[in-house]
């Protein structure tokens, strides 16, 4: 795969670890609104008739709709209102994809960026990134990468190389945190599809070889 490739399979990947993320916070903070709303709608004291009950309650003419208005509206789930909304955008982008593939519209996506055109493949990167960043803001996470000790960067020979550790093993991609950019063919990064002015990108393997020792 060509550099544009690389990120965006490097994006995606990041995406779904966040995604899942998402959906753990989404389900945690839907049972804490319940149990907020019940604790809410406990039995209250009428100074005339005693414990009132939300099932019921020995003749208190306070009503139910009493109970429910002094528990409130529920807070908002951010989680969950993220997590459906990056979920539409996605399945948006999956729909305009050949073939049925997976339900899952990040996965279908993924699935296809080998096929992309380089292009497109760059601009599918620039929106899983938008989306990426946004779900870790919501989950205050920063990404998933470490440092890599003791190893140079091929072009520009700066020792701030990084894995990106989002997805299974073989999916990891090495990163120079330097920021600099291929120069095309020659370049000293080496990749055999060198494409110019994209930000360095090479698959763990590429960097981390057997007997070299892992972050």
């Amino acid at each position: 795969m060509t550099p544009h490739h690389l990120h965006a399979t490097a994006a995606a990947w990041s995406l779904n670890a966040a995604l899942a993320q998402l959906e753990a916070r989404a389900t945690a903070e839907a049972r804490a609104i319940a149990a907020e709303q019940a604790a809410a709608a406990e039995p209250i004291s009428s100074p005339t008739w005693g414990r009132r009950h939300a099932l019921g309650g020995h003749g208190d003419p306070t009503s139910d709709a009493i109970l429910t208005a002094a528990a409130g509206p529920a807070r908002r789930n951010r989680y969950a209102e993220t997590q459906t909304a990056m979920i539409s955008q996605l399945d948006t982008v999956a729909r305009h994809l050949p073939g049925h593939g997976a339900a899952d519209p990040l996965q279908r996506v993924r699935q296809h960026i080998p096929a992309m055109q380089s292009g497109t493949a760059a601009a599918l990167t620039a929106l899983l990134r938008k989306l990426d960043g946004r779900a870790r803001r919501v989950l205050r996470v920063g990404p998933d990468r470490d440092p890599i000790r003791g190893v140079a960067c091929p072009a520009c020979r700066l020792r701030h190389m990084h894995v990106q550790t989002s997805g299974p093993q073989e999916a990891w991609t090495v990163i120079c945190a330097a920021g600099c950019r291929c120069v095309g063919q020659g370049c000293g990064c080496g990749m055999p599809d060198a494409v110019e002015g994209v930000a360095h990108i090479w698959p763990r393997d590429a960097v981390l070889r057997p007997g070299r020792m892992a972050p």
